[in-house]
């Protein structure tokens, strides 16, 4: 179930169109709350940069064809460190 407003489904689904990707491979929910816990945990200006952080280690695990689902996602956001 996602807690997000539906406004934000509907631009993830524009600029994944724009970008050629796949909006079922962007779980919204997962990002926000790795950056929020990462924004209220370490600092703020480093919440887009766990997100990108994030998405570097999706991108190389499918590079390698590793598979890459909720489950993984949820396991890499898991290790992001939330202290400094």
């Amino acid at each position: 179930m996602s807690t997000h407003p539906e406004q934000w489904t509907h631009w993830v689904e524009k600029a994944c169109t724009a970008l050629d990707l796949d909006p079922a491979d962007v779980d919204i929910d997962l990002v926000h709350e790795l950056s929020k816990n990462v924004s209220h945990e370490v600092t703020r200006p480093l919440a887009p940069v766990s997100s990108y952080l994030l998405g570097i280690v999706v991108g190389r695990r499918l590079e390698r064809g590793e598979p890459v689902d909720a489950a993984a996602q949820r396991e890499i956001a898991d290790r992001v460190p939330l202290t400094d």
